[in-house]
Order: C-alpha cells, then sequence, then structure tokens
C-alpha cells in the first residue's frame, strides 16, 4: 500500500508520450562534395578549367560527380568551354551555335567514344564522319563501304536521288574512312559519300509524298545544309591539322628522350618502360600536345634514377633465376639420358636419384649464376650447359663422368660395410662386388618405403638404393634437397637369409658374373616349405615371398615335380601387369587362389623344421575349429580379380599378390 494516498504511487504512474522530431532532410544538411575539386568555390574551379588545353579535360571534370556536372552544364558556366575550345591547339575550333549545339554537348560530339555502328561493340575511337555521326571500331575501320555510297559524278544519279543529296548528312571528304586519300579535298570539292540508311529513308519518302511536298517539307534542312557542311568541314580540317601536331610532337618527344638517356647513360627504351614516373610523363606531355623539357625532368631525376636501379635489379635477378632455371632443366636432361643409357646396359649402371645427382660439385657449379660467361643483363644470349653435357670430348662431360664414378665407388664401399664387407679387395676383373651380387639387399632406415619397381621385392638392390630418394609423407611429395646416405640404409636380413638358401640349393656362386642369368634359368621350381601350402615360385619371387615368414625354408623341385604341384601354369610378372600398365585389363578373366588349390607332397612335410611344423598344425587346428569337419573339397572357386585379392587378404594374410599366389582359370583373348 502506499503510506502517503495523496501522492500518486511512482510504479502506477502513467508514462509520458514522447514527442516525435522531423527527421533531417537531404536538404537541410549541408553540401558534402564527393571530390575535392567540388568543395572548392565556383570562381576557382572557372580560373583552374580556363587554363586547361582542351574541352575534353573540361568534359572530363564534368563527369567526376554530379555537383560538377550541373555546375558546369549551368548556362552561367557557358563561358569556360567557350574559352577553352578558342584556345584549343593547333587553331580554335569552329561556334557549335552556328548548328544548334551547346558547347557541352559538341564537346562531348567530338572526343568521346561509344558503340561501333557496324558491330555495336564499345570503342574508344571517336566518329569517323561527324557528319554522318558514323563511328567504326578497329575491325570495322576498313570495311566502311557496308554503310556508305561514294559517288564521284552525282550527275548520273536519278532525279530524286539527286534531290535527296540536298538536305541528307553528307561526309566531309573520303579521307574520313579511306586514310590513303587526300585529306585536304573536302565538300563540296570531293566525291559526294552518303549513309546508306539515310538515303533509303529519303526514297520512301518520295515514294509515299510528291516530290514538291517533301521538299517544301525538308525546305529547312536544305537551307541549312551548306552551314552545317562548312562547320563539319571546319571541324574536319581542324582534326586534320591536331593529328599532324601530334606526330610532331610525339616525334620531338621521341628525339628528346632518346637524347636525355644518351647523356643521363640509359638506355632509351629501358628509360620509357623501366621508369614509371619518366613514362608518365613522356605519356601525357605527348597527349596533351606538350612538349618535354629538361626543366620537367630535372623535377623528378632522383625518383626516375631510383625506378632505374629498382629495374636494373629486378632485371638481374630475373636473369639469374632464369639462368638457374634453364641450367637445372639441362641438368635434368642430362640425367634422362644417363637413365635411358643405364638401362639399356646388362646390368644397368647404377645412377644416384636426381637431386642426389644435382650435388655432384662440378654440377653444383654449373647450376649457379656466377658460371655463366654472359654479362647478366643479357638474358637471351646467357650461357647454359646442355651443350658442355650434350658432347663427349668436352672437360665438362668428362668431369661429370669422373665424378659420377667416384661417387659409385663411395657408394660401394660404404654399403659394403653394412653387409660386412668393410675392407674387401680383389685384383680379380670378373668378380662381382658384394653390393652387386644376388644376396645384397637393404631397406631404407627413414622412410622405410621402396619405389615402385621395387613394391614386390619389399626392400632395394644396389641399383634401387643408388637410385632411392626418401619421401615426407607420400610418394608423390619428394624432397627437392637430397638427404641421401649410405648411413640411412640397413641390410635387410630376411631376403638375405632367403637369398642365400636359394643359392646354395642352386648351387650358384654369387661371385661368379654369370649368377644371375644361371638364377633365371633355374625357372619356377622353388618351393616354399614355411607355407601351408605348396606355394611354388620362380626364383625372382623369393625375395619378396620371404618377408611373411620369420625364416623362410624352401626346396628344389625337378621341373615334373613342379609341373605337378601347381594348378596352373605360372605366369612371369602377371601381378605386376594386372596391377600396373594393364590394370584395365583386371575385368576381363576369372582366376584361381593357389593357396586353396595346390597341396604339398607329404613327404616334403619330413623337411619342414619342427617349429614351423608346430605353428601349421596350431594354425590348422584353429581353422578345423572354424570351419568344423573336414569335408570332401568342393569345386575350385573363381575370382574376378578385385575379388581374388579380398580373398588373399582375409583368408591367406597376403597384402599384396605375386605370381604364385594367384592364376588364370579363364583367360580373356583381350588379355593375351
Amino acid at each position: 500500500m502506499n503510506p502517503n494516498p495523496t501522492q500518486p504511487n511512482k510504479a502506477h504512474r502513467r508514462p509520458r508520450k514522447r514527442s516525435k522530431q522531423s527527421k533531417p532532410t537531404a536538404t537541410d544538411a549541408p553540401f558534402l562534395a564527393s571530390t575535392r575539386l567540388g568543395g572548392l568555390p565556383f570562381e576557382l574551379i572557372a580560373e583552374i578549367l580556363l587554363y586547361t588545353p582542351s574541352p575534353k579535360d573540361v568534359l572530363a571534370v564534368a563527369r567526376c560527380c554530379k555537383y560538377l556536372c550541373n555546375t558546369l552544364l549551368r548556362d552561367e558556366s557557358a563561358f569556360i568551354w567557350r574559352s577553352v575550345r578558342q584556345n584549343c591547339s593547333p587553331e580554335p575550333l569552329p561556334d557549335p551555335q552556328n548548328i544548334n549545339l551547346t558547347e557541352s554537348a559538341f564537346a562531348a560530339l567530338l572526343f568521346d567514344g561509344g558503340n561501333c555502328t557496324s558491330c555495336g561493340r564499345a570503342t574508344l575511337n571517336v566518329l569517323s564522319s561527324i557528319s554522318l555521326r558514323l563511328r567504326l571500331c578497329g575491325q570495322c575501320k576498313s570495311k566502311p563501304e557496308a554503310h556508305i555510297t561514294r559517288v564521284a559524278n552525282p550527275s548520273i544519279l536519278m532525279r530524286l536521288t539527286r534531290k535527296a543529296l540536298a538536305w541528307i548528312p553528307l561526309a566531309e571528304s573520303p579521307a574520313c574512312f579511306w586514310s590513303l586519300e587526300d585529306p585536304s579535298k573536302t565538300w563540296p570539292s570531293a566525291n559526294t559519300i552518303y549513309l546508306n540508311s539515310d538515303m533509303a529513308a529519303a526514297q520512301s519518302e518520295y515514294t509515299t509524298a510528291n516530290a514538291d511536298v517533301v521538299d517544301l517539307r525538308h525546305k529547312r534542312d536544305i537551307a541549312l545544309s551548306p552551314v552545317k557542311m562548312s562547320f563539319y568541314v571546319a571541324v574536319h580540317n581542324w582534326k586534320v591539322k591536331r593529328q599532324q601536331l601530334a606526330g610532331q610532337i610525339k616525334a620531338q618527344n621521341e628525339a628528346f628522350g632518346k637524347e636525355l638517356a644518351r647523356k643521363e647513360g640509359y638506355d632509351y627504351y629501358e628509360l620509357l618502360n623501366g621508369s614509371a614516373t619518366y613514362h608518365a610523363l613522356h605519356f601525357h606531355r605527348t597527349k596533351n600536345l606538350a612538349l618535354v623539357t629538361r626543366l620537367d625532368f630535372d623535377v623528378v631525376a632522383a625518383k626516375i634514377e631510383a625506378e632505374m636501379f629498382s629495374k636494373q635489379a629486378r632485371q638481374e635477378r630475373r636473369t639469374r633465376e632464369g639462368f638457374i632455371r634453364t641450367s637445372r632443366t639441362e641438368v635434368e636432361q642430362h640425367y634422362n639420358r644417363l637413365v635411358s643409357a643405364s638401362a639399356a646396359q646388362v646390368p644397368p649402371a647404377p645412377l644416384p636419384s636426381l637431386s642426389e645427382f644435382r650435388t655432384l660439385p662440378i654440377l653444383r657449379l654449373l647450376q649457379t649464376p656466377e658460371s655463366s660467361t654472359a654479362p647478366q643483363r643479357d638474358a637471351k644470349h646467357a650461357y647454359g650447359v646442355g651443350q658442355e653435357l650434350r658432347k663427349q670430348d668436352t672437360l665438362v662431360h668428362k668431369m661429370v663422368t669422373a665424378e659420377l664414378d667416384r661417387w659409385r665407388k663411395d657408394a660401394e664401399t660404404n654399403l659394403g660395410a653394412t653387409l660386412g664387407f668393410s675392407e674387401w679387395k680383389t685384383a680379380r676383373c670378373n668378380r662381382l662386388r658384394p653390393v652387386a651380387r644376388l644376396t645384397a639387399r637393404w631397406t631404407c632406415g627413414k622412410c622405410d618405403k621402396v619405389a615402385r619397381a621395387y613394391k614386390w621385392d619389399k626392400c632395394l638392390d644396389f641399383v634401387g638404393v643408388c637410385k632411392h630418394q626418401c619421401t615426407k609423407d607420400s610418394k608423390r611429395n619428394v624432397k627437392e634437397d637430397s638427404s641421401w646416405s649410405a648411413n640411412n640404409f640397413v641390410k635387410d636380413d630376411k631376403a638375405i637369409n632367403a637369398m642365400t638358401k636359394l643359392v646354395q640349393l642352386c648351387g650358384i656362386d654369387t661371385e661368379d658374373q654369370g649368377s644371375f642369368e644361371a638364377l633365371d634359368g633355374i625357372g619356377p621350381r622353388i618351393l616354399c616349405l614355411s607355407c601351408s601350402a605348396a606355394i611354388v615360385m620362380r626364383p625372382s619371387n623369393v625375395v619378396g615371398h620371404s618377408h611373411r615368414h620369420n625364416g623362410m625354408e624352401m626346396s628344389l623341385l625337378t621341373p615334373q615335380d613342379a609341373a605337378a604341384l601347381v594348378a596352373a601354369p605360372i605366369e612371369k610378372d602377371l601381378a605386376k601387369r594386372l596391377l600396373g600398365f594393364d590394370a584395365h585389363k583386371k575385368g576381363l578373366g576369372t582366376f584361381g587362389c593357389r593357396h586353396c588349390e595346390q597341396f604339398r607332397d607329404p613327404r616334403a612335410e619330413e623337411q619342414v623344421p619342427q617349429a614351423d611344423r608346430t605353428s601349421e598344425k596350431t594354425s590348422e587346428s584353429g581353422e578345423q575349429k572354424r570351419r568344423g569337419p573336414k569335408f570332401t573339397r568342393k569345386q575350385p572357386k573363381e575370382f574376378e580379380f578385385n575379388g581374388l585379392r579380398s580373398h588373399l587378404k582375409e583368408k591367406h594374410s597376403v597384402e599384396l599378390p605375386s605370381d604364385e599366389d594367384f592364376y588364370h582359370v579363364h583367360v580373356s583373348k583381350t588379355l593375351i
């Protein structure tokens, strides 16, 4: 309750109504010019514009903002246009009031661009003929005959056509459309030129009405035609003189610029294109028909010097970068030639990776700009290393060959130490070095990855080690800088042990130069005793297969026993073809799994070590628990290639199928 009933309760007071306030209108707000020039008093604007050299400048100022446009289009501003028109170079322009045109409209008609009459595209070209109001772009300027007709002798025309020539617009001179014509030949002594559309409209009038009626209708046009044509001819003569003056000014400014560049120690074209300040000064003065003077140059000489120095430094840097880029490309081309030559040799000569090849001392020197014998400013005649590398008898080629041989020897020594042959030497030339033998295999200790050619081996031989290049995340993101070192590689014990057992079974001497050919001649007769199935393979597949077991055991079969064990003949490099360049043919045939269909002879079980036999029995007993009791073996399954890969991965833990894992059941003719 309110303790004092005589006073109203503040909580229940009647709200006061706010009074409406009128919003300020645009007319109440003070004028804010959108340009600094528009904020000046009109007297100062007029004084500034009176010193402009052409009505084109006044026209440009009038289009800066609406305020200046409205100000300069008023009748009070006509004296500005008139004064500038009378002081325009090379001589005063005729008065446009003679043909009932305002000063601003005449300036726009004389200097503005617009749409091409022929194609309709926007162009900056002025009117070719002000009398005809015909504007042609650069492409259509060579074909004016599509819109005009030129008559050398009007007396041969029909009577109505001659009568129409008395009041339709005519061209000032043939030089308006043809540059080879004499510009001094003007109306009325020159050939008569009229617009086809104007003549068609006039003839239409004469067709629909009496000739006297049409002449009476255009009586005023007939009377004003000589006045208009005299005005347009005067404008044409002014344009011709202005073009001649522009050519003279341009030639004089170019001559002044060349002389100035000679005195100051610049190249003229570098001064014109390399200094933005002088470029703007030269073209601004030339465009306004004014000469460039020594005083103009002295005012901005310091700025021009700074720009020229910056331009020369930029040019030298660009030349240096171009030389480095060219040299690196030529070194890469020479490296590709060496790779091709190495692939043609048997065995192939080991080569470093491209990034490691670039680090050879002579190539490192040749890829620096300091090795160029030509001036650095002359990019066109920069010295390249490609010719020296291509020639066999040059000093550069011999030095590259010598350094490459030295690099190979260092790699052989360091990699041989990882195999336990740190001090290996021999005087016999028919003995293979330890790194070039069948039992020499490595893996990269940094990235643990191999190139695509060694994907099935999962390790590298000496040629692969030399060419190996570590990657960051994937093989597509190769490092530019070489980090190759023999200390990055460790020997692959699984592959080495497997190959050692293999050559012992085959009775091959690994130091013999013919050991590779002898091993290839064994054929598909190697039986893996560590696999539960009878997996027979070629010697070339032993290296990759050895990584599936901790200690791979094998035996050498006779050709008859090998043929009896396999479900189908082993096709050489079948997996590489289907997973490589013939990947599009994967769906053209069906395949079978050798792990499911090839069973080992019980006599071979006796050759398996007790540890491997125990692990196999354990896996078999576990498989029997999962699959239940054995039944009569079903018909062999057939797979598409992708299904076969899934089957091998799930049932037999084979990530990458090889030739010994599957065979063709049905071969498509397209695949053969």
